[in-house]
């Protein structure tokens, strides 16, 4: 094809998509008006019928209508019959920022029309889904999101930079982000999957020529299976953008690409304030000796929400105990006997939303879900899993999300929208491995158990996005929240396009530390009680700000006192964590009206400081730690100072503040020629300062 007869997407801030179709250029992102920066991406390429098919097209032409979805983008589809395999279809599906956002997101469909199928001639996954030069770049870093940091028990953001040695030796990267770029420009290629570092179904390989290829590991798809035009064969998406700048420049563009273009589902990205019951329950059975579920009563429930509204919580959050069984998910009768009823009107005449803990994957023996769904009962190596309690409830088993009944329980959480109001569900308990049977969605019989298995573990997250997505569609108020404070759980990129996650639970437990205990009968956590400790482990993983904001990563800080505990934790979630939990009818009218009045002005300014990059002085921990966050276009946020020792301390903001300011006792302002805060914080004891720009 000629470049007359490229396809091209409208600009947009001067920038634009093009699709050639080829296999060296099949598409670029494109810049006009002088501007030299631009990306150029090889076509993909499937293992068809034994042999290696490029993507190239014989034709193109925009297949489909545009849609402009409710994130402010526009899809487009574009594709043809391939070059090599002219009864096969390829369209390459994109979404652009109708504001000009540089980052691009994009797919392809592969559909046969003679029959051909996708193989494995070697045993092994063989696609490419897309390739780069990356030469003239003389900077890149690999980002990964999912490697599992046990001293504070949490995934966290770790970066590896590359250098020309790794090209050499034709290394590979799981990533799922890769940067790169030179003096002028920068450049970004990432991938929308989950799972646990080093554990990889996507990598990139590096080439000596400086080429980079991300390539399906396993699971990706299944031998055999032939894509049909009813259904297709969809890759994963994948995202990619170029600049002109700096790391710090692209950083900011994918920040507000994640926050405002990414999901069609928005109440997901905004920065409510959360209380969830479980630290309590805790409580109760570690400190007073009794069982979890013993405070999952009405009455209890009811003092939990009116305490919870005098500190200015939003969503109320019922964690595990709150169902008579798994599966069927309804209010326990003899815990709430009016099925919740006094409990929804509670929270609607103040205005607040409902939220509600699910294990996705378990249903109780004596379910209808389960009686409905026996045959999507997970098993590995032919044994189905034994039956099991599940938090002092009926025992149950677990069901497959690589099945049919993903769409029931997809139909569960829309009938609990509409029946009991629920806005907010927290998945918990979702492990990325655990079936191999034949006869779900992720292989048959005709497979070995190992693609089985692996076809699951990579189907998984997919599901999961899937069932949201359903689940906001029928009610765009729903926000879904996926628990990833364990290992072994699919951390990535592909959930952040339907939700959000539960970060980090109580950080570490003991025998993180080697320290002994009996793990039957005592308290595990080692962060459990207030204090400045829990803030440094939970505090640790801001680091994934700079990229995605802190708003899609919700943790819970303990707001008892004394005041110096109340301040690092009220400093903490304003940086974007957004989370309460613990004894809340037990705290003074003192305490609560500090926690009120304090909220109240971080939320004049939470939407400025959920939308500003994040600045940080100092270590996690140390004397003094800064984070500075303060919109570049009105100067409205925060700033908050963390100490573990005594002292004085001053910062200069970087941004330029906006006034009115309001401030935590202990700090003193100045304003330097150049409208610049100069903050001077007193600690007498470890403690935190708290400065909102913008509020009164």
């Amino acid at each position: 094809m000629t470049e007359e007869q490229a396809w091209r997407s409208p600009e947009r801030s001067g920038m634009q998509v093009v699709c050639y179709g080829g296999e060296k250029r099949f598409w670029a992102i494109e810049y006009t008006g002088g501007i030299e920066t631009g990306w150029t991406f090889g076509s993909p390429a499937f293992e068809l019928e034994g042999r290696m098919v490029s993507g190239a097209l014989a034709s193109l032409a925009e297949t489909a209508p545009r849609r402009t979805l409710t994130c402010g983008v526009t899809e487009y589809r574009v594709g043809g019959p391939l070059r090599d395999a002219p009864g096969t279809d390829l369209h390459w599906i994109v979404r652009v920022a109708d504001g000009g956002n540089p980052v691009v997101r994009f797919r392809y469909e592969l559909a046969s029309r003679d029959g051909a199928r996708l193989t494995k001639r070697t045993g092994s996954d063989r696609l490419r889904y897309v390739s780069a030069s990356l030469d003239g770049c003389d900077l890149t870093v690999e980002r990964r999101l999912s490697e599992f940091v046990e001293p504070v028990h949490s995934y966290c953001l770790t970066e590896r930079q590359v250098d020309e040695l790794h090209f050499r030796r034709e290394e590979t990267l799981m990533g799922p982000m890769l940067t790169a770029g030179d003096g002028s420009r920068r450049l970004l290629l990432a991938y929308e999957h989950g799972s646990q570092y080093p554990d990889a179904f996507i990598q990139y390989r590096l080439r000596p020529d400086r080429t980079v290829e991300l390539e399906a590991v396993k699971g990706n798809y299944l031998d055999g299976s032939a894509p049909t035009l009813e259904r297709p064969y969809r890759t994963v998406w994948m995202q990619a953008a170029a600049i002109e700048g700096d790391d710090d420049a692209l950083a900011s563009h994918y920040r507000r690409f994640a926050l405002r273009h990414w999901s069609e589902n928005a109440e997901s990205r905004r920065p409510y304030i959360f209380y969830n019951t479980w630290n309590y329950q805790e409580r109760v059975r570690n400190e007073q000796g009794g069982k979890y579920l013993d405070p999952m009563r009405l009455e209890r429930t009811l003092l939990d929400i009116d305490a919870a509204h005098e500190l200015g919580v939003e969503v109320y959050v019922l964690d595990t105990g709150w169902y008579g069984r798994t599966g069927d998910w309804r209010a326990d009768p003899q815990r709430f006997p009016d099925d919740l009823r006094e409990v929804r009107a509670r929270l609607d005449g103040y205005g607040m939303k409902l939220g509600l803990w699910f294990n996705p994957t378990v249903a109780a023996l004596g379910s209808e879900m389960l009686a409905a769904h026996r045959d999507c009962v997970m098993s590995e190596e032919g044994r189905e899993a034994e039956p099991a309690e599940v938090w002092e409830t009926e025992a149950s088993v677990p069901l497959c999300l690589a099945s049919r009944y993903a769409d029931a329980f997809a139909g569960e959480l829309i009938r609990l929208a509409r029946d009991y109001g629920v806005r907010y569900f927290k998945w918990d308990a979702i492990a990325q491995y655990g079936c191999d049977a034949p006869g779900h969605d992720h292989g048959d019989a005709g497979h070995s158990r190992l693609e089985r298995r692996e076809s699951y573990a990579f189907q998984q997250v997919q599901a999961m996005a899937r069932i949201v997505d359903r689940l906001c569609a029928a009610c765009p108020q729903a926000i879904v929240d996926f628990d990833v404070t364990e290992g072994g759980r699919a951390m990535g990129l592909a959930f952040l396009g339907s939700g959000k996650y539960f970060l980090v639970n109580n950080g570490p437990y003991y025998f993180n530390y080697d320290v002994p205990i009996d793990r039957e009968r005592d308290n595990w956590n080692l962060f459990f009680h207030p204090g400045p400790a829990r803030g440094w482990i939970c505090r640790r993983p801001l680091a994934y700000d700079r990229w995605l904001p802190s708003t899609l990563f919700l943790a819970h800080y303990l707001p008892d006192a004394p005041r110096d505990n109340q301040l690092l934790s009220l400093a903490s979630l304003m940086l974007g964590h957004n989370g309460l939990w613990g004894d809340l009818p037990a705290l003074s009218r003192a305490d609560r009206d500090f926690i009120r009045g304090t909220l109240d002005r971080y939320k004049q300014v939470r939407d400025d400081i959920a939308d500003s990059d994040p600045v940080r002085e100092g270590e996690i921990g140390g004397a003094a730690e800064v984070h500075e966050k303060l919109s570049a276009m009105n100067g409205r946020g925060l700033v908050a100072l963390f100490s573990a020792t005594p002292g004085k301390y001053t910062y200069a903001t970087k941004g330029k503040p906006a006034l009115p300011v309001w401030h935590s006792e202990g700090v003193t302002l100045a304003w330097d020629a150049s409208g610049r805060a100069v903050i001077e914080a007193e600690f007498s004891s470890s403690s935190a300062a708290i400065v909102l720009f913008g509020a009164q």
